[in-house]
């Protein structure tokens, strides 16, 4: 241990035993998110201020309460007033010819007039049919085991019509009550590639390598309730994000993830300029990638942690 970090440790070893001296040094650390939640919050306070893109997140959420009560069999008059009035609030909010048209808005509209149509006529239940996937396990087993973080790329272009299809499917994977909350700034362009990358701290081994795409994931974090939910634009995003590596992997493309949790406040303001990412998104994860020219070895994955319970002990207390 060098003579610093050995000072660093004698120093602070007493002041950590304090609680108090913990509670100010873990809100230090976590000072960006705490400021961010409550600017998250500050926002929806103030409702003129929200934008079309925050309703139709919401109404997006509301829908998804009122669909899962239209699907209950115990389905009954009165009951889901509350989200479905939230979902009306919502969507009176989207009045644009691209918000109205966009394919989760219709369906929340469906969502509205069909609980409306469920309590005229005394209709109790949904029942539509089962949609059984094509895709075989064993082909998704090989298209998740194959797949490497590869950093070492063909001299060609990853056409715009390949990243419109990786892109697609970001938000097919769950998100918490269907708000969908992810946004993906992406660029093809090798000039600005480089300069997204060298902003990046968790750019490891990309330093001097030109990669032929550049993707960065962001989720709107307004749609959600700070600060329980503080946590869930990462997880929602990141669902999504998997969707986006397995795609590509299946066109043929590697795409590797690069860390944004090391990043200055400096790169922040850079990496927005860069790709005109507006500031009320919050920046989750980036990624390059391109046709591979190589492979990468597989590491080794560790032993199955599964626990199956079969009687919990609770309940024979």
């Amino acid at each position: 241990m060098s003579v610093m970090k050995t000072c660093r440790a004698v120093l602070l070893a007493p002041l950590l035993r304090c609680r108090f001296a913990r509670k100010l040094l873990a809100a230090y650390l976590y000072r960006k998110w705490i400021a961010h939640s409550e600017a998250v919050v500050a926002a929806r306070r103030q409702e003129e201020t929200l934008n079309e893109a925050y309703w139709m997140g919401r109404l997006r959420e509301y829908a998804h309460i009122v669909d899962k009560g239209l699907h209950r069999g115990d389905f009954s008059k009165g009951r889901g007033v509350r989200a479905y009035e939230g979902a009306k609030t919502a969507l009176s909010h989207v009045r644009s010819r691209e918000g109205l048209d966009d394919p989760s808005v219709v369906w929340a509209t469906s969502r509205i007039r069909l609980y409306e149509k469920i309590q005229s006529n005394g209709s109790t239940r949904l029942d539509p049919p089962l949609i059984v996937t094509r895709c075989r396990y064993d082909d998704l087993l090989d298209a998740i085991k194959t797949r490497r973080s590869i950093r070492r790329y063909l001299d060609r272009p990853v056409e715009d019509s390949v990243v419109e299809r990786i892109v697609e499917v970001l938000d097919w994977s769950p998100t918490s009550c269907n708000r969908q909350p992810g946004h993906v700034y992406a660029t093809n362009q090798a000039d600005i590639v480089r300069r997204c990358v060298q902003v990046h701290g968790g750019a490891a081994c990309f330093t001097e390598i030109v990669a032929p795409l550049f993707l960065t994931f962001c989720a709107d974090p307004t749609v959600y309730d700070m600060p329980a939910e503080v946590a869930m634009p990462y997880i929602d995003v990141a669902l999504g994000v998997e969707n986006c590596v397995l795609a590509a992997h299946c066109l043929g493309v590697s795409l590797t993830l690069l860390t944004w949790a090391l990043h200055s406040d400096r790169e922040d303001r850079e990496l927005r300029r860069i790709l005109g990412i507006p500031p009320h998104l919050q920046i989750i994860v980036s990624a390059v990638g391109g046709y591979p020219s190589g492979g990468a070895e597989t590491p080794g994955r560790k032993n199955k942690q599964l626990h199956i319970v079969k009687q919990a002990e609770a309940i024979s207390r």
